[in-house]
């Protein structure tokens, strides 16, 4: 079994007019998102221009190439394949924003793909290593909608218009992790008109939304759309996702870390189908989710700022700086102290119920990872026998 890497080894010598867009086009053109485009990819105020794949490489920082901190140099390598490779080196990307704001704890991020068949794919940026992006998210709980998502519905009507003149124009839209839950929102919440050009939804193991929040969706104009990616082990992809018609696939890896996207298996041009989802996560998983929907917007409100607190204690302003500040805890730890004795009893109780929830699934994956060694010894050893 391979990855998308080895997809691109396999079929990147095909145009798109030569093979379609496939469900691995869709990972991939949503992966694109996290790369660091900034001074390169013409913004939304520079529109009309754009820049050809190819020519990506010649000005991206070698160093600090990407807006996440895992596997940097598989990302490095699919970078270097994808933009060099017949099948995409032609497209060309535009439109790029990457925004910030720490006072309204907005993370939004996205850049517009134009493909050589003329096909646009529309690719929203997930939760990057900017601290703020995951206060946003704890935010998703219980705010309806956040500032990301507002901001995904006006990015695809602005995408739309700028193309409104071009005949059978053919929408797609993708993202990972909080992307993927931004391209559904985005669909469903953008004018009329655009949803009848949107061709296919990639979400690739992204959040769903909360029951209450979905009553005011129109999710059934854009059910049939979306393609869902769910890794078998994953938690990212089943928080808040009341919906069935996800696809679960096989990834090399165990538990949270599931959800990096080069563990996922591939075969040809698929995904590595998975029969189904351990019960023991999914009913750890049921267990959080119902913890959620029991919440009010108050306490997860009070939860989110308090935890926050205690995060700018250290200084931090990504989670690269948090681990590297860890270390230094201690030093801290009079200080934290304080904060926390300042939360009230029911946010000090959401505190300790998130501990021992991560502590649940870290014991799960650490019992997974067992089970897995334990069985490729026996492999050895009958091989060897």
């Amino acid at each position: 079994m391979g990855n998308v890497i080895s997809y691109i080894d396999e079929f990147g010598g095909y145009t798109f007019v030569e093979k379609p867009m496939c469900e691995l086009d869709g990972l991939i053109l949503s992966h694109l998102s996290y790369y660091v485009y900034d001074g390169i990819v013409p913004t939304l105020e520079e529109a009309p221009a754009s820049i050809k794949l190819e020519d990506l490489g010649h000005g991206i920082d070698k160093e600090n190439f990407i807006s996440v901190k895992w596997e940097l140099e598989k990302n490095r390598e699919l970078f270097e394949k994808v933009t060099s490779s017949r099948r995409y080196r032609s497209a060309r990307a535009c439109f790029y924003v990457h925004e910030t704001d720490n006072g309204s704890a907005v993370q939004f991020g996205a850049v517009t793909f134009v493909l050589g068949n003329g096909d646009v794919f529309v690719s929203f940026r997930g939760t990057d290593d900017e601290l703020v992006g995951w206060k946003e998210d704890f935010y998703m709980a219980c705010r309806a909608p956040v500032g990301a998502q507002i901001r995904s519905a006006e990015y695809l009507n602005h995408i739309a218009e700028h193309f409104t003149k071009r005949k059978n124009l053919r929408l797609y839209l993708g993202g990972h992790s909080k992307g993927g839950n931004l391209a559904v929102y985005a669909a469903m919440c953008c004018d009329n008109h655009v949803k009848h050009k949107i061709a296919r939804i990639y979400d690739m193991d992204g959040p769903g939304f909360h029951p209450e929040f979905m009553k005011h969706l129109d999710y059934d104009s854009i059910r049939d759309k979306i393609f869902k990616i769910v890794p078998d082990g994953s938690f990212v992809g089943l928080l808040m996702e009341t919906r069935t018609d996800y696809t679960l696939i096989k990834s090399t890896q165990i538990g949270m870390s599931q959800h990096v996207t080069l563990s996922w298996c591939v075969e040809g041009d698929s995904f590595v189908r998975s029969n189904a989802a351990d019960p023991s996560r999914k009913a750890l998983y049921d267990k959080i989710n119902q913890w959620i929907y029991d919440m009010s917007r108050e306490q997860v409100d009070n939860f989110t700022e308090n935890l926050f607190k205690l995060i700018e204690i250290t200084e931090a302003s990504t989670l690269t700086d948090l681990k590297t500040v860890m270390p230094d805890a201690p030093k801290k730890l009079h200080s934290i102290g304080i904060e926390y004795r300042k939360m009230d009893e029911k946010t000090k109780h959401i505190f300790w119920e998130i501990s021992v929830f991560i502590m649940e699934v870290a014991a799960q994956d650490q019992q997974d990872r067992i089970k897995k060694s334990k069985t490729l010894e026996k492999i050895r050893q009958h091989i060897e026998a």
